[in-house]
């Protein structure tokens, strides 16, 4: 895909990696539409952004219920006459309790929960518009992390990602629609004073995915 005339979709562009990813991809000189729930943070990144190129919008989304994206995406197609035909599915990992842990199980259902659910609910309502459109679409789902000294419960967030990338791959396929990966790998929890250089490569393999033509299916770590 020829990322200058890709209109990309950026979810918790208010989160470190997403306000990164969203410059990044500013840079490269797409068009570039930030939502986030965290008003803010999201209008922070939407001025960087807009330092950069005049070819940037913002959406605050109230909660990540159906009705929310639904409304979001209809604002998009109404003021581009079309929709995003990439989305960068990007969620910050919160930090997980393990099972020696004090904590209430309640909580890591939650967490875990509001993961899922918020993954999917974008790429559910993403390609359920692409394919109206008939768009060559293509979905990366990025993990992050709320903190970067924090890497517990990672490894539950990579599987999913991993999970979700290779089942809507093969769903998507009759579609032309591509779905692709990128999480940090399990070792980088080691290396916790490198998180600006893992970041770096989570940035780069998104691209990468985005580019080129042939990836779908498969999960990048770096």
């Amino acid at each position: 895909m020829e990322i200058k005339s890709a209109i990309v979709l950026i979810t918790s562009a208010s989160s470190q990696l997403g306000s990164t990813l969203a410059t990044h991809f500013t840079c490269l000189g797409a068009t570039v539409i930030l939502c986030d729930t965290d008003k803010q943070g999201l209008y922070e990144t939407f001025g960087r952004c807009k330092e950069l190129s005049n070819q940037v919008d913002c959406y605050h989304l109230r909660d990540y219920s159906q009705e929310s994206l639904n409304r979001m995406l209809d604002s998009i197609e109404s003021s581009y006459h079309t929709v995003p035909d990439v989305l960068i599915n990007n969620w910050p990992s919160s930090p997980m309790p393990s099972l020696v842990d004090e904590k209430p199980t309640e909580l890591f259902i939650q967490r875990l929960a509001l993961m899922a659910s918020s993954l999917f609910s974008f790429g559910q309502a993403c390609t359920e518009r692409m394919r109206q459109h008939h768009i060559k679409g293509v979905i990366v789902n990025v993990i992050s992390l709320n903190d970067s000294r924090d890497f517990s419960g990672i490894e539950n967030a990579s599987c999913m990602v991993s999970g979700f990338t290779q089942s809507w791959a093969k769903e998507l396929v009759p579609f032309n629609i591509r779905v692709g990966g990128v999480v940090p790998m399990p070792s980088a929890s080691k290396h916790r004073s490198h998180w600006a250089e893992i970041q770096d490569e989570l940035i780069r393999n998104t691209e990468y995915i985005v580019a080129n033509e042939y990836f779908s299916g498969r999960v990048m770590s770096a």
